[in-house]
């Protein structure tokens, strides 16, 4: 095993220029673990670009020294090393140490939190008809009713930006299946597992709590030989199940129903879809186990993918513009993607993304891909609407689809 004191390692972080102090980084964690950040020097900057759990102390020092022609001194690289340390910025004992605390607190609630009342649209007493008005305003493509509702790709766009997609793939849902279970798969945005994880959790919303199905959960994990659970704290913030969540509950009302919720890891790195660093279990073999206990389950169950397409411009570190031709060939880019998904070929869609270096950041492809190979045959696909939320003055783009899955009746 590295040692972590001999070979300093940061974990995954955010850097952007900082505003108060000219030349200088903030330092923030995505994944909100690190209660607060920190305002780095450029100097200080370049130290931690090398701390990557490869190189030794020595090694950044004499880096150092060649780079800024003065020694990096022990005792500095000590002081900056133990400040990393003490805010959870290094991967280590102390880090871990508090992320256990964490999941243990995570464990012991009643059930998964909301992430942030304050980001949903509109006051929790009044949400009930934003989302109606949301479901109202836009029209999409009809429904295709011969058949049976058997999944839907719907954003995890915040609803204001995401309004268009959302309404084309949950309207008249309550008509449109008997679904009592729904397999809800997300993105892991901040976490810091590689490969699927599961929560054994029920979710608050502001209609009520949406419980899960611990037992068809349990089946799933004895098929995948793996705990899939074991880094559930990446739930905890994670917004991309919590919104399909607070949908159905809306939507379905008294109706009783369960969940059961996955984040899906990125299949189109080096590795495919088996993790990255080792741990977990590989995401087609994932797909393939819950496509399995669903054909041993007569449970009614619609599979829902919370997936965002790409994710372009400044805010995003990147340098195309927002003008008509780059958001054209954004949304060329994005519907060659989903060409895959509507002729049923989840591999396609895999290999397209990942043989071009995903490079319009394409953050919803892993739940999308595990989606269309648990439905692989068994259910027709259909591209419903397809939207680019522009924010010109954040210099973003996201872009997101509406996809419904029907099956025979």
């Amino acid at each position: 095993m590295t040692d972590h004191r001999e070979f300093p390692k940061l974990r995954p972080v955010e850097l952007r220029p900082s505003q108060a102090q000219p030349g200088g980084f903030d330092l923030a964690d995505p994944s909100a673990v690190a209660p607060s950040g920190m305002t780095l020097s450029g100097a200080a900057t370049f130290i931690i670009s090398k701390l990557d759990g490869r190189h030794r102390r020595v090694d950044i020092q004499a880096e150092f020294m060649r780079r800024h022609g003065n020694m990096l001194f022990s005792d500095d690289l000590d002081r900056l090393l133990r400040t990393l340390d003490e805010g959870l910025f290094l991967a280590g004992p102390t880090f871990d140490a508090h992320l256990a605390d964490l999941t243990r607190q995570y464990r012991e609630a009643p059930c998964r939190p909301l992430r942030d009342r304050e980001t949903l649209g509109a006051p929790i007493e009044r949400l009930g008809d934003y989302l109606d008005k949301m479901l109202a305003d836009h029209v999409g493509a009809e429904h295709d009713t011969a058949g049976r509702l058997a999944g839907l790709v719907a954003p995890h766009l915040d609803y204001k930006r995401g309004g268009p997609c959302y309404a084309a793939a949950y309207r008249g849902l309550a008509d449109r299946t008997d679904a009592t279970r729904f397999v809800v798969l997300g993105s892991n945005h901040f976490g810091g597992s590689m490969s699927v994880v599961g929560t054994r959790k029920d979710f608050e919303t502001p209609f009520g709590v949406v419980p899960h199905d611990e037992e068809f959960m349990r089946r799933v994990e004895r098929r995948c030989d793996s705990d899939l659970c074991e880094m559930e704290y990446d739930h905890a913030r994670e917004h991309s199940i919590e919104l399909q969540a607070i949908l159905l509950k809306h939507i379905l009302g008294d109706r009783a129903f369960v969940i059961t919720p996955y984040l899906c890891p990125d299949p189109c790195g080096p590795t495919g879809t088996v993790p990255a660093d080792g741990r977990g279990v590989d995401l087609q073999v994932f797909a393939e186990a819950v496509r399995a206990e669903l054909e041993s389950d007569d449970t009614p169950t619609c599979i829902i993918a919370g997936a965002d397409l790409s994710h372009v411009g400044r805010f995003f570190h990147d340098d195309r513009g927002l003008d008509a031709d780059n958001l054209h060939a954004v949304e060329t880019n994005d519907r060659t993607v989903l060409q895959h998904v509507v002729a049923s070929d989840p591999e396609a869609l895999r290999a397209t993304v990942a043989d071009a270096g995903n490079p319009t950041n394409i953050c919803g492809i892993g739940c999308i891909y595990a989606l269309a190979t648990i439905l692989n045959d068994r259910a027709r696909p259909r591209l419903l609407h397809y939207h680019q939320a522009v924010t010109r003055e954040a210099e973003n783009c996201v872009t997101c689809t509406a996809l419904e899955f029907i099956a025979p009746s």
